[in-house]
């Protein structure tokens, strides 16, 4: 890789000498540049390194010889993948991802934690305090998962904390789950040794580039948690499997297969973005978080049918919002929720006639005339839009959020329609609703793409 680099020395004082725009294109250019000598130098000095060794340094590994410790385990810290859950999936995935794996540490890691990220994360678990995010009520992960070290070949795991007596939802259905997070972390990892020792060998690319090292083992993680990871823990653990999806088709009215609790880790695009994604297993957490506040079953279910609208999963959403009108037809807020969501999947004709319906009983319902406004704004009726603002402002007077939506669709209408003055006016009252002021260029952005127009230069 390092010939297909033509930066030199010569190049950087070439930069150096010539005239732009500006200081700052100036000191871009030289950095870019100096970048490219330094991935040059790098890939020079890794081919060089590797060209001195005087045996290959793997040389196969046999799995069942790979030391898996277990460290820090007691009434609160739990390993939810056990070593038996370890070595069944080592043996399950391709052995050149395993090959020369030299050991696997189920930790808690404190130590590592507080030297990572104390200056950026503050919470602690109230049992062990380390660094943590509470992924379920009383449960805490680690701010990292787990952890590769690539000149030493070693995986480490990081344990889960949690009083076993006041998890939020049945031991068993709440431990598969944890297992099923532990064992994706697992084979992320294996998939970063994988990547270092068979990718980047020989100078073929570099791991430098943390947006390449994070957009391969994301993948692959992706790829073994549905090949390896989710089958076996169908076959292996089927009485907890079963105690999961019965308590969320009970709870959340609607059974989903086991893959839908592993979610989708691909975020980290090519080009080093990160792409935001609310997972199913986000929405999984985020409802269990969410059931205490829940009174009734029909709650509960709607509840879980907001997390599968907010995941994408309309369908889904759909199929719930069903079986809680079929007991409550009239309930406004599972309509609501159903006008919005037939939005997302532009059914723009059922979406009308529900938000009608809930209209024609409740007039002041705030979501009710949202719908309307979301569906004249896809179909572009701007005249229709202004229309419905004027109605939306005049019924719910005094609802904030009713307020704050007006104002976006007035700002997007007028802006459509070529109105500057009207469309800087709502986008003025948009920028500053609730005494927040908001960055005027995303929101200025945001209505010219809604309104399907370019954003002048």
């Amino acid at each position: 890789m390092s010939r297909s680099i033509h930066t030199t020395r010569r190049t950087l004082s070439q930069t150096a000498k010539k005239k732009f725009a500006s200081a700052k294109e100036k000191t871009d250019a030289l950095n870019n540049v100096r970048g490219q000598l330094q991935r040059k130098r790098y890939t020079k000095r890794q081919v060089s390194e590797e060209r001195r060794l005087s045996v290959p340094p793997l040389a196969g590994t046999n799995i069942n010889t790979i030391p898996i410790e277990v460290h820090h385990a007691s009434q609160f810290v739990h390993h939810s993948a056990s070593t038996e859950d370890l070595r069944v999936v080592l043996a399950s995935l391709p052995p050149a991802a395993t090959e020369g794996i030299s050991s696997v540490k189920l930790i808690l890691g404190k130590e590592y934690m507080d030297e990572r990220c104390a200056d950026e994360h503050d919470v602690r678990d109230p049992f062990t305090g380390r660094l943590s995010c509470q992924i379920l009520p009383g449960v805490y992960s680690g701010v990292y998962l787990g952890t590769y070290s690539p000149r030493a070949g070693r995986i480490a795991l990081h344990a889960y904390v949690y009083d076993p007596a006041k998890l939020p939802i049945g031991r068993k259905a709440c431990e598969l789950y944890l297992r099923l997070k532990a064992l994706q972390t697992f084979v992320h990892e294996i998939a970063h040794h994988h990547d270092e020792i068979h990718r980047v060998a020989r100078g073929r690319w570099l791991a430098d580039r943390k947006e390449n090292v994070e957009w391969y083992a994301e993948n692959m993680e992706h790829k073994w948690t549905r090949a390896v990871v989710v089958p076996y823990l169908e076959k292996s653990y089927p009485s907890e499997t079963q105690d999961l999806l019965d308590f969320v088709e009970h709870w959340g009215g609607l059974r989903l297969p086991l893959e839908f609790f592993a979610g989708d880790s691909r975020s980290t695009l090519r080009n080093g973005l990160v792409r935001f994604a609310f997972t199913t297993s986000s929405a999984f957490e985020s409802w269990v978080d969410e059931l205490p506040k829940c009174e009734t079953l029909a709650a509960s279910r709607l509840a879980f049918a907001w997390e599968l609208h907010y995941a994408d999963q309309y369908e889904s959403c759909l199929a719930v919002l069903d079986r809680v009108l079929a007991d409550e037809p009239n309930r406004s807020d599972a309509l609501t929720c159903k006008g919005d969501t037939l939005v997302h999947l532009e059914r723009f004709d059922e979406a009308s006639a529900i938000a009608e319906r809930v209209l024609s009983v409740e007039s002041a319902n705030g979501d009710a005339w949202e719908i309307r406004g979301d569906v004249f704004e896809q179909r572009k009726d701007w005249d229709a839009l202004l229309e419905n603002c004027r109605r939306w402002l005049a019924s719910v007077e005094g609802d904030s959020k009713s307020r704050f939506d007006t104002f976006q669709h007035l700002a997007i209408a007028y802006c459509a329609l070529g109105n500057v003055a009207e469309m800087e006016k709502w986008i003025e009252a948009w920028i500053n609703f609730g005494g927040r002021r908001r960055k005027p260029e995303f929101v200025r952005r945001a209505v010219y793409r809604r309104a399907g127009r370019e954003l002048p230069k």
